[in-house]
């Protein structure tokens, strides 16, 4: 079975699926496409640019390496860290034939209802993107950045509909095996790693479950039986 994972930024395997991806490797053949460069990763203005964007490249083949996924599965579409929404059109164009390439059987993306704008338009971007392709995958999309309603009327709107999105429909893959794993995953990206704090690190990578939202399933079971043996549960709020 082949999965695609489309990711904002090099390093967002690791904080969303990292457990989940080393899980899929060991069985499938998982394929990895970051959307933006990773240049602005950084709170340092004179940091950041096209060597930092160079730095995190190597970071997460090196990730890659430890999660089990094969670095020639891995793509870097090179849109700029911070402004993805300036490209919807034409990123949706260059998934597109990515996805015309790739075939996948699944496909996990981030959600058009994250907070953070390079992740709810990588949400847009891989939608569209899929509805063109006709490609009768099974879809599963995945949170980061929650909405907080206090900063405005866009985010109370995806918070009341995140809190509202059927039970049935938001799973939890237990990666109690893998989180070891996903920490060594995430210490390669060393760039970002060092300004992790230890309530994040305890939100991503304690966390025996990584959550995800079913956005499509093409038939009964379609969704269970990409995990295979990982344990699927429906989270209840």
């Amino acid at each position: 079975m082949r999965v695609l994972y489309v990711s904002p930024h090099p390093d967002d395997e690791c904080d969303n699926a990292g457990g989940t991806l080393a899980s899929l490797a060991r069985r499938h053949e998982v394929f990895i496409v970051y959307l933006t460069d990773g240049s602005a990763g950084s709170p340092y203005p004179e940091e950041r640019g096209k060597k930092l964007a160079e730095v995190r490249k190597s970071e997460a083949l090196a990730g890659l390496e430890v999660l089990g996924v094969n670095r020639e599965r891995a793509f870097f579409f090179g849109y700029p860290d911070g402004n993805l929404k300036s490209f919807l059109w034409e990123a949706s164009r260059k998934l597109l034939t990515l996805l015309d390439e790739v075939r996948p059987e699944v496909v996990i993306y981030p959600s058009v209802l994250d907070a953070h704008p390079d992740h709810w338009s990588g949400g847009y971007i891989t939608k569209s993107a899929l509805r063109e392709s006709g490609l009768a995958a099974t879809e599963l999309s995945y949170l980061n950045w929650v909405p907080e309603p206090s900063r405005g009327l866009i985010d109370l709107i995806k918070y009341t509909m995140i809190l509202l999105y059927p039970k049935d429909k938001v799973v939890k893959v237990d990666v109690r095996e893998y989180k070891q794993v996903k920490l060594e995953a995430m210490r390669r990206h060393a760039s970002q790693f060092k300004y992790l704090t230890p309530d994040y690190i305890k939100r991503f990578f304690e966390t025996d479950y990584e959550t995800f939202f079913i956005e499509r399933e093409p038939h009964r079971g379609a969704v269970s039986s990409v995990f295979g043996l990982t344990r699927f549960v429906p989270r209840t709020f």
